[in-house]
């Protein structure tokens, strides 16, 4: 059976999506922001369905297609899920960003997202997402007109199942001539630090964790076997290091101290006192991520700094 979308359009006041679909199947769809659910679209017979939201200019949006190949009937396991990022122009046309898979296996999917800038973001997934899960950082680094290239993993696997040769033969083609940012936090932060130095790329890490070896003797991680090796003895970028994590959080510090000063030793620390393991998601909510981030593309640590420093001030 074949499912996917056919286009996207919108007239300032009604989202219209137009799909490809068997019959007897009917379709379904979200639109998020920020990986926040904004609206939702009821199942359709129809190949064409329309939802009344108001859209920004220049914002990159998820949608999220659900198809039920034998409508009602369909049960959960059997419902087949596409998702794709749209944006908005001036003229209300709107620009679908297409994606090619990479690489894909059971327990990760790598998938590249080109508008032939010449800025690249490698970013990884954190943990308790899986390979259908919106890539992290995704929507913001296309509305900002960079390439991405998003790696996701499985539920339970924390990217042990993917070696260094592997992700240098899959990413390293696709960012040749690039200004290359790998980015995550917490697992993702990890893997932007473990990952970043084989294709020599600047990392951006929010409080570094791989908890399989930070917390080896909890029962959820006992199953899973640890097949990195320290980062240490990974491959080093010749680019700046960011390491923005909470200089309160003992395991964080621990961590960093244990796994990352030995790699990196004169790696640019940004602090940002009470804002706990969920840095990222303290700066989005005081509103300075995006800033800080594109402070950080300009390798500008100094202004990062203060812009946090000001921010958690008030």
């Amino acid at each position: 059976m074949s499912f996917s979308l056919d286009k996207i359009s919108y007239d300032g006041v009604s989202l219209t999506v137009t799909v490809f679909q068997e019959e007897l199947t009917d379709f379904a769809f979200y639109v998020l922001l920020a990986g926040k659910k904004l609206d939702t679209k009821w199942y359709s017979l129809d190949t064409t369905s329309s939802l009344d939201i108001s859209l920004l200019v220049g914002k990159t949006y998820s949608l999220i297609l659900f198809f039920r190949p034998n409508a009602e009937k369909t049960i959960e396991e059997e419902k087949v899920v596409k998702k794709f990022f749209f944006k908005v122009n001036e003229d209300h046309s709107t620009k679908v960003f297409s994606n090619n898979i990479l690489f894909e296996s059971e327990n990760f999917k790598i998938t590249e997202y080109d508008q032939g800038s010449d800025i690249t973001f490698v970013t990884f997934n954190s943990a308790h997402t899986d390979k259908t899960s919106s890539p992290f950082g995704g929507d913001f680094i296309l509305s900002e007109g960079w390439n991405l290239i998003s790696v996701q993993k499985d539920n339970r696997n924390q990217y042990q199942d993917l070696n260094l040769d592997l992700f240098e033969s899959v990413v390293k083609p696709k960012i040749i001539g690039k200004r290359t940012y790998i980015y995550g936090t917490s697992l993702g932060g990890y893997s932007s630090i473990y990952y970043g130095g084989i294709i020599d790329a600047t990392i951006i890490a929010g409080a570094p964790m791989l908890s399989l070896i930070s917390k080896r003797n909890h029962p959820r991680y006992r199953d899973i076997q640890y097949k990195h090796i320290p980062i240490k003895d990974t491959k080093k970028t010749s680019e700046p290091v960011f390491i923005i994590y909470d200089p309160l959080v003992g395991g964080d510090i621990n961590f960093i101290k244990k796994n990352v000063l030995p790699a990196y030793p004169l790696a640019h620390f940004i602090p940002v006192k009470k804002g706990t393991h969920l840095v990222m998601k303290t700066l989005i909510e005081k509103k300075i991520l995006k800033d800080i981030i594109r402070d950080l593309v300009r390798h500008n640590s100094f202004d990062a700094i203060n812009r946090i420093a000001i921010a958690m001030e008030q």
